[in-house]
C-alpha cells in the first residue's frame, strides 16, 4: 500500500506530547502504538490519540507497537513523498521509500489493556466553547516553580497563581468539574485545534479537539489548590475603591524590559521600581553594577487627581500583564507587619489579573 509521507509525519507529530523523552520506566511510554484506526501515546502524565489520516492504513487495518524516536526521525527524512508500506512475516513494518528501505520491528507486548485503562467514556463528554483555549492561555504562567503551579478549573473559572500573582478568566455557559493540570500540560493543550469536549475520569481528563485528536491528562490534586481564598480575594478586589484607573502606556513596559538588566532581587523576584505621578512615570532599577532610570508619559491624560507614588513590581509579571491588558486599578492592598503594600489589578472583559507590589524593605540586592 502507499501512503503519503506527510500524512503519516503529521499524525505522528500529533502524538508526540504523549512520548516519554527520558529513560522510559513505563512500558511503551517510548512508543508509537497503531491500533482501531488510530495513533497512540501515553506515559505517566499524557496520553494522546490520533485518528488515523491515511485512507490505505486505515484500509489495510495497520496494528502495532514501534519504538517512536527511530521510526519518526527515520520516516521524517525518508526521500520522497509516498511510502510503501507492507507488514511482513517476521512480525515486522516494511517501508520503502525511493531507494531508501526502513524495517521496523514491532514490539511485543498487551497494549490493549493499557490503552483501555485510560479510554474515555462515549456517554461522559461535557461540551466546550471556544473560549477554553484562550482562558487556558490567558492564565498560565510560563515560569511558575511554586507549589501551586499549573491551571486550575472549577465551575466557570479558570485559575492560576504563585502567591505574588493571580489570574482568573471567566468562561461563557459551562460549568466544568474541579480539576488542575500542570503547567507543561497546559502548555501542550494549548497547541491542540479547537476543542470541543471535556471529561473527568478518575485522575485523568480527557479533552477532545474538533479533529477528533483526545489529549488525556492526568491531573493534580484538585483538593489541595486554594480555589476559595483566591476567588475570595478576587471578588472583594473593588474597582470602587480603586486609588487610580487608568492605562499604563505600552512605553513602560519597554522600558521596564530595559530596566530588568539592573532589577533588584525583592523575595526573590526581579524588581524594578516605578514612581507615579500625574505627569508621568519613571521606571528606574539598580543594583551594585550600575543604575537605569527612564521617564515615560502618560498615552492618556490623566483626569482625576492623586498623590504621586512608588511601587516595587516584579518585572516578568508586568510583562505577562502587558500581553493581556494595560488597563489597570490601583488598591489598597492588606496590612502586614504594620505596613500596607498597594495592589494593581488588570481587568479584561473576562478575565482579572492581580498583582502584589513588593517590599523594597526586603530587597537582597
Amino acid at each position: 500500500m502507499l501512503v503519503q509521507k506527510k500524512e503519516l509525519v503529521k499524525s505522528l507529530q500529533m502524538a508526540m506530547p504523549g512520548i516519554e523523552s527520558g529513560s522510559a520506566v513505563l512500558q511503551g511510554a517510548d512508543c508509537f502504538v497503531f491500533y482501531d484506526g488510530k495513533i497512540f501515546t501515553y506515559n505517566d502524565s499524557i496520553s494522546v490519540t490520533v485518528p488515523i489520516s491515511s485512507e490505505s492504513l486505515l484500509e489495510e487495518g495497520i496494528e502495532g507497537c514501534v519504538k517512536a524516536e527511530e521510526f519518526f526521525k527515520t520516516v521524517s527524512k525518508l526521500p520522497g513523498e509516498e511510502i510503501k508500506f507492507s507488514v511482513t512475516e517476521k512480525n515486522t513494518w516494511l517501508l520503502k521509500c525511493g531507494k531508501a528501505k526502513l524495517e521496523m520491528t514491532l514490539l511485543d507486548f498487551d497494549y490493549e489493556a493499557r490503552l483501555k485503562n485510560i479510554s474515555p467514556k462515549e456517554d461522559k463528554w461535557l461540551d466546550l466553547n471556544e473560549d477554553f483555549i484562550s482562558g487556558v492561555s490567558v492564565c498560565k504562567m510560563a515560569a511558575n516553580k511554586t507549589q501551586l503551579s499549573g491551571v486550575y478549573i472549577e465551575g466557570a473559572d479558570i485559575v492560576s497563581t504563585d502567591g505574588n500573582q493571580m489570574n482568573l478568566y471567566t468562561l461563557k455557559n459551562v460549568k466544568l468539574p474541579k480539576l488542575w493540570i500542570s503547567d507543561s500540560s497546559a502548555a501542550e493543550l494549548m497547541k491542540l485545534n479547537k476543542l470541543v469536549a471535556v471529561q473527568l475520569q478518575d485522575t485523568w481528563v480527557h479533552f477532545k479537539a474538533e479533529d477528533g485528536t483526545l489529549f488525556s491528562v492526568k491531573t493534580l490534586q484538585a483538593s489541595g489548590f486554594p480555589y476559595d481564598k483566591i476567588k475570595s480575594i478576587m471578588d472583594t478586589s473593588d474597582i470602587k475603591k480603586a486609588i487610580l484607573h487608568a492605562k499604563f502606556p505600552k512605553e513602560m513596559f519597554s522600558a521596564i524590559d530595559r530596566a530588568v538588566s539592573f532589577s533588584m532581587n525583592i523575595s526573590e523576584c526581579s524588581a524594578v521600581r516605578l514612581e507615579i505621578s500625574k505627569e508621568k512615570i519613571v521606571v528606574s532599577s539598580e543594583r551594585s553594577t550600575g543604575k537605569y532610570n527612564e521617564k515615560v508619559s502618560w498615552g492618556e491624560e490623566i483626569a482625576e487627581d492623586f498623590e504621586p507614588f512608588t511601587v516595587y513590581v516584579d518585572a516578568q509579571m508586568m510583562q505577562f500583564m502587558a500581553q493581556r491588558t494595560v488597563e489597570f486599578y490601583l488598591l489598597k492592598g492588606p496590612v502586614r507587619n504594620g505596613k500596607s503594600l498597594p495592589r494593581l489589578l488588570f481587568v479584561t472583559d473576562s478575565s482579572k489579573h492581580l498583582l502584589a507590589t513588593l517590599d523594597a524593605a526586603v530587597s537582597e540586592e
